[in-house]
């Protein structure tokens, strides 16, 4: 029997709700910023929501927290707003935006702003001040908690390198504030993406991929002797793609544009998670085409940073290399008596039988959920849409 939830989007500046829901769709991920969301709403005169309460109270700019089960997902700007009547009673109004990293990632940071010497929540507060955004950092436990995936013991990001000096003077003209603020948390090891906050202010994640965890969601479909499935697990895709992804990274140091580059200030690194067949199940060719990278750095001054770089652009390569996409019923998964929906940093264990690998194994491993996507509706019921990849396979290092 499928999971019955509830949805409501609350309006920023009256705390106006509306429920009388017809659809509704959330993106969440930990990758990708500016994540849409719509909430169509339908004509009532007996419920809260009315034809008459859209003028009354929607606002394009307001902010407007969307939940699920009375747990935030995601808070946002409202962006667009579309009303339609067909004759004289069918009416309805589809309201949509992007979470508030939407804002950030399309506007201009103040190039007056100082941000030299300043620890990395000061520096983050005064890019997003200028577009109205109060910003609180939290970890990804805690945002976990709010969205109502609570899981104890989960680890936090590193105090001490939150309290780093900043090592940039101004924002140039013309860089996006989302786009900067992303690029100062990755030179402290972390990544950034945004989570609700019950006070209205900007929450953002500014944390490392949680692979310590135990698994908290179970995605299975198992075949029978007789190739009849089961399981939880509606429609899934495997994804391999190695168009991004370098063989090799040569990084060079102690180079200025237009020089002659010396072997003695260079670091090569191979990518060693292309023949490692637990990563790539079996599906890449045993003598690998080239596809090299030659990298001039501007940061680095030692061989030893020079390989950290090469690392790095190895590792956010091999980033999108394998991915695990799935369709499942309902928002959530009843884990010890309690209902969790589903969050992204969060560790499920997946066994689909219909993926093989090379040696004729199904797909069973723990992997991480990057991205969550709620769809809600009165006439199909309540889906989400999950988006995984292995374990260690998203990794960020701090600069020296």
């Amino acid at each position: 029997m499928a999971t019955t939830h509830t949805a409501s989007l609350v309006l920023g500046s009256n705390a106006a709700e509306l429920d009388a829901w017809d659809r509704y769709t959330v993106a969440l991920s930990m990758l990708r910023a500016g994540q849409p969301w719509t909430f169509s709403v339908w004509h009532s005169e007996t419920r809260r929501t009315t034809w008459r309460t859209i003028p009354e109270r929607v606002r394009l700019f307001d902010r407007a927290t969307l939940s699920i089960d009375g747990h935030p997902q995601l808070t946002g700007r409202i962006e667009s707003l579309k009303r339609y009547a067909r004759g004289g009673s069918d009416c309805g109004a589809v309201i949509s935006g992007r979470d508030l990293a939407g804002a950030a990632m399309s506007w201009d940071a103040d190039p007056t702003v100082n941000l030299k010497g300043v620890s990395l929540e000061e520096a983050l507060n005064a890019l997003f001040t200028p577009l109205s955004l109060t910003l609180r950092i939290t970890s990804a436990a805690a945002a976990r908690e709010v969205q109502g995936a609570r899981r104890p013991g989960a680890r936090g990001a590193s105090t001490q390198r939150r309290r780093r000096p900043v090592d940039l003077a101004h924002p140039r003209p013309g860089e996006k504030v989302w786009s900067l603020a992303t690029s100062i948390v990755r030179r402290a090891g972390f990544l950034m993406w945004v989570a609700p906050r019950v006070d209205g202010t900007v929450g953002v994640v500014v944390d490392a991929p949680d692979y310590n965890q135990q698994p908290l969601y179970e995605l299975t479909r198992r075949l029978d002797e007789r190739g009849v499935a089961s399981g939880n697990i509606l429609e899934g895709v495997e994804g391999l793609d190695v168009q991004d992804v370098p063989t090799d990274v040569t990084v060079y140091t102690g180079t200025v544009r237009g020089s002659a580059v010396s072997s003695r200030s260079r670091h090569i690194q191979q990518n060693a998670g292309l023949f490692d067949a637990a990563v790539t199940r079996g599906f890449v060719l045993d003598t690998l085409m080239p596809q090299p990278r030659h990298i001039r750095s501007d940061r680095a001054r030692t061989l030893a940073a020079a390989q950290r770089e090469a690392e790095q652009v190895i590792a956010d390569g091999m980033q999108g290399f394998r991915s695990y996409t799935c369709s499942v019923q309902g928002h959530g998964q009843t884990v010890q008596g309690q209902q969790r929906l589903y969050a992204v940093n969060t560790i499920a264990r997946v066994r689909d039988d219909l993926f093989l690998d090379a040696q004729g194994r199904p797909l069973d491993e723990e992997m991480l959920i990057t991205e969550v996507t709620f769809d809600g509706s009165r006439e199909k019921g309540t889906t989400t849409r999950l988006v995984l990849v292995p374990k260690n396979s998203i990794v960020v290092t701090p600069d020296e």
